[in-house]
């Protein structure tokens, strides 16, 4: 592995890039393998995930940590318009729309590359179905189903 290192690092050089070592990490995926990154006699960092194009890649290839991190940035951006949802002047259509276009997009990006589980499915419906309720204002003593919902 070191020796493909060397030759990555030869062959950015050759197009004018630089391997910042203090910003380089390494993960193994898969091997039995133990030996330590190294470059230029510097030993590189291993971590278990990290985050590429804002998906969370982990070491044992799963989704679960990427699921939980895209639910809670679409929380997050539920929360930051939880002043448009208590708005009385704005119609519950408008707001699905709303809903679907900014929390709908942040809560899916990237799912096409995510193993289809019904576990995953549960969480995502449930949390849609909390921030529909949230939207509508339905509380929890009113007997709506989510079929209805």
């Amino acid at each position: 592995m070191n020796e493909k290192l060397k030759r990555l690092k030869e062959e950015a050089e050759l197009s004018g890039f630089h391997i910042n070592i203090n910003k380089t990490k390494g993960m193994r995926v898969n091997t039995s393998d133990i030996q330590k990154f190294r470059l230029e006699e510097t030993e590189i960092e291993e971590v278990g995930s990290f985050v590429y194009l804002g998906c969370v890649v982990s070491e044992n290839g799963g989704t679960e940590e990427d699921v939980a991190s895209r639910i809670e940035k679409a929380n997050g951006v539920f929360v930051q318009l939880y002043p448009l949802w208590r708005n009385h002047n704005i119609s519950k259509g408008v707001k699905i729309r709303i809903f679907n276009t900014n929390v709908g997009s942040v809560v899916l990006y990237a799912c096409e590359t995510w193993k289809n589980t019904n576990q995953i499915t549960k969480r995502f419906q449930i949390f849609i179905n909390k921030c529909l309720r949230r939207i509508m204002n339905i509380k929890c003593t009113d007997k709506i189903t989510n079929e209805e919902l």
